[in-house]
């Protein structure tokens, strides 16, 4: 009787330990490289992750450079108990593949993050969905390049002649030391995209050089919305080690500062859109559409909106009930505030470190636009600038202002040979930063090759633009044309900075405009001198974007 009893029990024991170690611990993907001593502890990734981030204030260039460790351009990480591993591609051919390419294989990712708390009716929240589709048609015009050359370019230009206003009573009052500059890109960032996308002005960069010339603080409703839209990052911080989203987002949407903030947030929108929509009542009278009184993203959507209404004979919409075009108007305002002034600190300190560069851009500027003032916002956007447009795209690759980009595998598939079950997240490196580990061609998916054939059957490892990834380099984004002349090419690398396919970047051609904008008037305006060392680090911050934890600037008039 004892025997059986001592072998029921250790076979309870075996079996209770099997399934606890099955619920609560990894279970790796079979083939793909992981850490081991990761997926022998409940929290998996999230002690190293924890501790790379307190030693760099970043990690995810940190742990995608696992990958060369590992001799494996992918591999997985642990992130939450009870959840598949996250699948981590570090190549940028392969990145882009999935991103381009297989659609049908990879949707964007809605797992509860930011979005999903903050704005979960916003486009960039949903997965790809007829109703997805439909909300995302609504808005098309509003990146329309004719919308955004007529109605959007003014708002950026008048921001960024602000900023140079700011940075000249910086100047003076610096007697030439150098100056954080850090907040006036955010500030002048989010003058630009809140005009555009509600046609009010916030002024913020205006107030800063009021504080500068007066030595006092001035209280504007400007800075009360700086600071909301900021809390977003806040939000980021929260998601960073949760074991369980759905208890985080429970806990952050009961913070008294997110109460706080959703109800600055909402009574602000509340006022804009009913001011608009009572002007736009008089337009309502059959005899125009009513575009030429357009002087933002909101009025024309709300313009149209109203408009189906009445030709539909249906009672004008209250445009605060629309919860999603409430969410979408704030989608532009996050999406294009925070990563433009992220990308822009990463320029200046570029240009500050790459003298040489700053110089050719200058020229370059100064041949394309002569005289003795700034061009004006038309010639601007029309004038075609090459070392202009490879000094973005280079920004843009060294900075890995979004490091990453995430998708969910909707079907079983396959990478780079490894079977990918349904419901995986999948994390794709945006910029071409070092050189993957190789792979045999046979594992890559035939849409790979295919490309690979299409465009010459050359590597990109294998070109001269390949070459020295660690030097901030415009030159890398220029091609010999069959006449011999150097023009620019945007597919000199890969670069996934904006995402790719149906879910790449709404914004992007409006992000190219203010980056275009902005570098192009500061650099006309001023010289970026070199700064000492102790104010001159490389080190980023990474909340929701990878920001630089120094930005200083020591100007000199050009």
């Amino acid at each position: 009787m004892e025997l059986p009893f001592v072998i029921g029990g250790i076979f309870a024991v075996f079996l209770l330990r099997t399934l606890f170690k099955r619920l609560f611990y990894p279970q790796p993907l079979p083939g793909i490289p992981y850490d081991k001593e990761s997926a022998g502890r409940i929290t998996g990734d999230l002690p190293s992750i924890a501790s790379t981030y307190k030693e760099l204030t970043e990690f995810t260039f940190p742990i995608g450079r696992r990958s060369l460790k590992y001799g494996s351009p992918i591999h997985q990480l642990f992130m939450n108990p009870f959840s598949k591993p996250y699948v981590m591609i570090d190549d940028p051919r392969e990145a882009a593949d999935v991103l381009l390419r297989r659609n049908k294989e990879f949707d964007k990712s809605v797992a509860a993050g930011v979005w999903q708390t903050f704005i979960p009716y916003s486009t960039i929240a949903q997965r790809t969905t007829p109703e997805w589709k439909s909300q995302r048609k609504t808005w098309q015009d509003s990146m329309n390049p004719d919308f955004l050359r007529r109605v959007v370019a003014k708002h950026i230009y008048t921001a960024a002649k602000d900023l140079t206003k700011l940075w000249e009573a910086r100047n003076l009052k610096s007697n030439g030391q150098p100056v954080d500059v850090s907040s006036d890109f955010s500030y002048a960032a989010l003058d630009a995209i809140w005009t555009a996308t509600f046609g009010e002005q916030l002024d913020l960069a205006k107030a800063q050089m009021q504080m500068v010339e007066t030595g006092k603080k001035i209280k504007t409703r400007g800075l009360d919305m700086h600071s909301t839209v900021q809390y977003i990052n806040e939000l980021a911080n929260a998601w960073r080690g949760a074991l369980w989203p759905a208890w985080t987002r429970w806990r952050m949407m009961r913070n008294p500062n997110y109460i706080k903030y959703m109800e600055v947030k909402d009574k602000e929108i509340d006022r804009i859109l009913l001011d608009a929509s009572a002007r736009f009542q008089k337009l309502l009278d059959g005899t125009s559409d009513g575009e030429e009184h357009d002087t933002c993203a909101m009025d024309l959507i709300l313009r149209r909106s109203m408009l189906a209404a009445q030709k539909a004979g249906k009672p004008i919409p209250d445009p605060t009930k629309d919860q999603r075009m409430r969410d979408e108007l704030l989608l532009f305002i996050y999406a294009g505030h925070d990563t433009t002034s992220t990308t822009l600190q990463w320029f200046v300190k570029y240009m500050t470190n790459n003298q040489e560069a700053q110089t050719k851009l200058r020229n370059a500027l100064k041949a394309a636009f002569p005289g003795d003032s700034l061009p004006e916002v038309e010639d601007l956007i029309s004038t075609d600038v090459p070392y202009l447009n490879a000094t973005i795209e280079e920004t843009l690759r060294c900075s890995g202002t979004a490091a990453r980009t995430i998708r969910t595998s909707t079907t079983d598939t396959e990478v780079f040979g490894h079977k990918i079950p349904a419901g995986t997240e999948v994390a794709l490196v945006t910029t071409s930063q070092w050189h993957p580990p190789q792979v045999s061609e046979d594992v890559r998916s035939p849409s790979s090759r295919a490309a690979l054939e299409k465009s010459g059957g050359i590597h990109w490892t294998s070109k001269p633009a390949a070459q020295n990834l660690d030097q901030f380099a415009p030159e890398r984004w220029f091609r010999l044309d069959e006449e011999g002349n150097e023009v620019f090419d945007s597919g000199a690398l890969f670069q996934n900075a904006f995402g790719g396919g149906t879910r790449g970047c709404f914004g992007r051609r409006l992000a190219m405009m203010e980056l275009r904008i902005m570098i192009t008037l500061t650099t006309m305006s001023f010289k970026f001198l070199p700064v000492p060392p102790e104010l001159n680090s490389f080190q980023a911050t990474e909340q929701l974007l990878r920001t630089p934890r120094q930005c200083y600037l020591r100007l000199e008039a050009a």
